[in-house]
């Protein structure tokens, strides 16, 4: 646990610190996919696809042992707490929508970061949800495999 917290919060530090360093962001170039941000790319595809069939014997191999989700309440749950919401029914996705233009992952060794915006539609906490929301979410390789240590939702109000 103190090593994914602290993880988080060196990736938190680390573009501030570069942008002190440098005193300018650096210069936007051509971007072809590390092998790394192509794996997590379809860790998201089959998590959203797990999620959707409520599948949670393949969803909890995306949820690491000390994984934390914030939701759009600002309420903390557990990986425990997010399973079972989902073997009870309180939590079913009928579509996950990640606006392309809007994701990006940004890779540090075994820990990646990747954030988007989502159209979110079906039930949680047993009642009817619809609408977007920024998610963020923290990845590290353990193993060979990508799992989600830390996820937070939050809620964009539509015009």
């Amino acid at each position: 646990m103190r090593r994914a917290l602290f993880a988080l919060i060196l990736l938190l530090a680390l573009p501030t610190h570069a942008l002190a360093q440098k005193g300018n962001p650096p210069a936007k170039a051509t971007h072809s996919p590390s092998k790394a941000e192509t794996e997590i790319r379809q860790a998201i595809r089959d998590y959203d696809a797990a999620l959707r069939r409520a599948d949670v014997t393949a969803v909890q191999k995306f949820w690491a042992e000390e994984y934390t989700f914030i939701n759009t309440r600002g309420e903390r749950l557990t990986r425990a707490d997010r399973l079972a919401n989902l073997r009870t029914g309180q939590t079913a996705f009928d579509s996950l929508a990640h606006a392309p233009q809007e994701e990006k992952i940004t890779v540090y060794g075994d820990v990646a970061v990747y954030t988007t915006l989502l159209t979110i539609r079906g039930l949680y906490g047993g009642q009817e949800q619809e609408g977007s929301a920024r998610g963020l979410v923290v990845w590290v390789r353990r193993k060979g495999q990508w799992q989600q240590v830390a996820s937070q939702l939050t809620a964009v109000q539509t015009r």
